[in-house]
Order: C-alpha cells, then structure tokens, then sequence
C-alpha cells in the first residue's frame, strides 16, 4: 500500500464514521484467527490517550489495521513512543504516521495553565506537559479565546516535525515509501481534518 492510499483509506473510514454508515470491518473471528499469524498495519497512528478517541472506531478500521501509539497530549518526545513508530514503520510496513491531537485537549489546557497562572502539577504529570510548552508558547500572544486551538494544532505540527526529523523515518519518507502528517479530531462532528505544516 503507497502512503496516498493508506491516507485515502484512513479517511474514507473517517467519513463513514460522520455520516454513520460504519461498516465495521475485519473484526470477525476469520480476520483474529489470520492476524495470530502476524500484523502488517497500514498506518500508525500517535493519538492522544482520550477516551473519547477510540482509533478504530472513530476511522472505521478493523482488528490489525492500525498500530496506536497513545500518550496524553500526542506528543513524540519519549523514546518509547519514537521507538513505537519506528517498530511500525521500519518492522511491520506501515505507510503512513499520523499525529492525532483533537479538541479541549486536556494535557495541552494543563501547559497553557502552567504558562499562565504557573501551576505546579503533581506526580509526573509534569513530563506530560512540558513536551507541550514549545506549542503553547507559540500561541499565549493569541487571545485568550483562540490560544488552546492554536496550542492543539501548533503541538500537531511540533510533533509531526519531531517525528520527520528521526533518521529511520525520514529515510523512508524521502524514498515515498511513509508519509507523516497532522491531524485534528472533532468531538462534535466526529471528524478528522488535516492540519498543514504552516
């Protein structure tokens, strides 16, 4: 699968969704047998750990279908989460890498309160947040009511560049063999709309 179609595919799945006419596909016990075999998922997708963003519902993809890497605010920063997407990517075949933010992140509200008002959160919740901070600083001359959707997109893209510039990856997207880009999703309409890299 070339990365145009595995996009096409994606929100195609995507647009079933919206419009409710899902199809629900390969998740019966024929397609679990044949994936004891192995995997070979057409996209890998670093989503946000919202529990109103279920991947294979929201783009209608069956079992095997997508590799999810899911870490709250959607950020590459760790290792881990790089290192997932190269497994995907380089091992399984994966044609496309998408970042997923989605609206009233709460990861990304939680820097702007830090940049803001200085908060100090608890436990480890500040490596959740600080990966995030490059994108909320981009976005605090905005005002007020503009700068958590500025934040949403801005770490979007920071993630999509962080990932763009690991060596394996860029290798292959170079050869067009991977493609990598941003996303939004849409709680209200269920949609899923590309981001550009501004």
């Amino acid at each position: 699968m070339t990365p145009d179609d595995a996009l096409t595919l994606l929100m195609h799945g995507n647009l079933r969704f919206v419009n409710g006419n899902l199809r629900h596909p390969r998740r019966g016990n024929v397609r679990r047998a044949e994936l004891a075999q192995g995997q070979a998922p057409f996209a890998v997708i670093v989503s946000c750990s919202d529990s109103r963003v279920a991947l294979e519902i929201i783009f209608d993809q069956g079992l095997g279908d997508l590799f999810v890497v899911r870490v709250a605010g959607n950020t590459a920063a760790s290792p881990l989460v790089i290192g997932s997407v190269e497994y995907s990517t380089v091992v399984l075949g994966s044609a496309l890498v998408m970042v997923l933010g989605h609206e009233e992140c709460g990861a990304v509200e939680a820097a702007i309160d830090v940049a803001v008002n200085g908060t100090e959160h608890p436990g480890d919740l500040p490596a959740v947040v600080a990966p995030i901070a490059p994108a909320v600083e981009h976005a605090l001359s905005l005002p007020e009511d503009e700068r958590l959707e500025a934040a949403i997109r801005a770490n979007v893209r920071n993630q999509v560049r962080r990932l763009s510039a690991v060596p394996l990856l860029a290798d292959r997207v170079e050869k067009g063999t991977l493609m990598i880009v941003g996303a939004q999703y849409h709680f209200h309409t269920g949609r899923v709309r590309l981001i550009d890299g501004e």
